[in-house]
């Protein structure tokens, strides 16, 4: 099922519904090490909250290094030229594919399992209060739609929102 692990936050004490969405990356239903074709990504895309939707991407690199780009036949912005190989970015990819839908994706690199630095935080922050000011759809991922995303919800003063 795509988007995978897909919950709606909202601003701890307020019950204001907001369009603040945490989910895993495209394909994660598939496994943690599953190629993902673009097909899987066309579902997790028709899957978004709305027309116009933000997407604040954490992904960057597992432990080991490799990219969390790899399973893709596009890729993210600090991706190595080794790693890019004639790929186009994902911002790219969705122009080319789903440009009606005029979805935005803003990337913030992360290491899965590690804590997010200060300045990651603030950037995402500045995103988000933006964005929800703008009357934005945001949809925060990361590689499980759990750990990261979960860490940045909390730190940023939301709390997930029950309500469907």
């Amino acid at each position: 099922m795509e988007p995978y692990r897909k919950r709606r936050w909202r601003k701890t004490g307020s019950p204001e519904r907001i369009a603040f969405f945490t989910c895993a990356r495209p394909g994660r239903s598939l496994g943690s090490t599953q190629h993902v074709s673009d097909d899987i990504v066309h579902k997790w895309v028709k899957g978004l909250p709305g027309p116009h939707t933000a997407i604040i991407s954490l992904l960057g690199r597992k432990p080991n290094g490799t990219s969390e780009f790899s399973f893709y036949t596009f890729c993210g912005k600090d991706d190595t030229p080794s790693e890019v190989r004639g790929k186009q970015l994902w911002q790219s990819w969705l122009d080319r594919h789903h440009r009606k839908c005029g979805i935005t994706v803003i990337e913030h690199p992360t290491t899965d399992f590690q804590p997010i630095t200060e300045d990651t935080l603030k950037g995402i922050a500045r995103d988000v209060e933006r964005l929800l000011s703008e009357g934005r759809a945001i949809v925060l991922i990361d590689s499980g739609g759990q750990t990261r995303t979960s860490t940045v919800c909390k730190r940023l003063g939301f709390t997930e929102d029950p309500r469907t």
